[in-house]
C-alpha cells in the first residue's frame, strides 16, 4: 500500500537576495505549501543535494559535501568534482529513502542524468541542471538553485 503525504514546497532563492549559502526557501506564501508526486521527488532531492552532510542530527549521512564547500575558497575543478559527487551521493541517498518507505511510483526516484554544470568564477557559485527520472517513467529538468560563497 502507498503512503499518501506530503513534503513542504521548497523553491531557490533569488540570486539578488541570497545571503550566505542559504540557497533554499519555502516561498513568499502565507502559509507553507504541501507537495507531492513529481514536486515531491524534486524537493527532496535538491534539499539533499543543498543539505552539509552532518547538519541533520536525525541522520549525520544525509546531505552531501556540496554545502560546506561555499563555507571557503575553492577552486573551479574542485567545485565542479564536489557537484558531481554530490549528485551521486544524493541520488543514493534518495534512493535508500525510498526503498524505506511506501512511496507511490510518482515520488520514487529512478535515475538522475546531469545536463551541466556551469561555474560562475565572477561569483563563486555553481548553477547545475539535472534531468530527474522517476520510478513511473516521467522525466523533468531541473535547474538546481545556484548557492554561491
Amino acid at each position: 500500500m502507498t503512503e499518501k503525504s506530503f513534503d513542504i514546497h521548497i523553491e531557490g532563492v533569488p540570486r539578488n537576495q541570497l545571503n550566505g549559502i542559504q540557497g533554499l526557501t519555502f516561498g513568499s506564501y502565507s502559509r507553507s505549501l504541501g507537495v507531492r508526486g513529481v514536486q515531491k521527488m524534486v524537493d527532496r532531492f535538491v534539499k539533499c543535494m543543498l543539505t552539509a552532510v552532518g547538519s541533520d542530527l536525525s541522520d549525520p549521512d544525509y546531505g552531501t559535501p556540496l554545502a560546506g564547500a561555499f563555507l571557503g575558497n575553492i577552486d573551479p575543478g574542485t567545485l565542479r568534482t564536489l557537484t558531481l559527487q554530490s549528485v551521486v551521493a544524493a541520488e543514493a541517498k534518495i534512493k535508500e529513502y525510498d526503498s524505506e518507505y511506501a512511496l507511490n511510483d510518482e515520488e520514487r526516484l529512478a535515475s538522475v542524468r546531469v545536463d551541466d554544470v556551469n561555474i560562475d568564477e565572477v561569483e563563486s557559485g555553481v548553477t547545475v541542471t539535472l534531468t530527474l527520472k522517476n520510478v513511473a517513467g516521467v522525466a523533468v529538468r531541473v535547474l538546481v538553485p545556484q548557492i554561491a560563497e
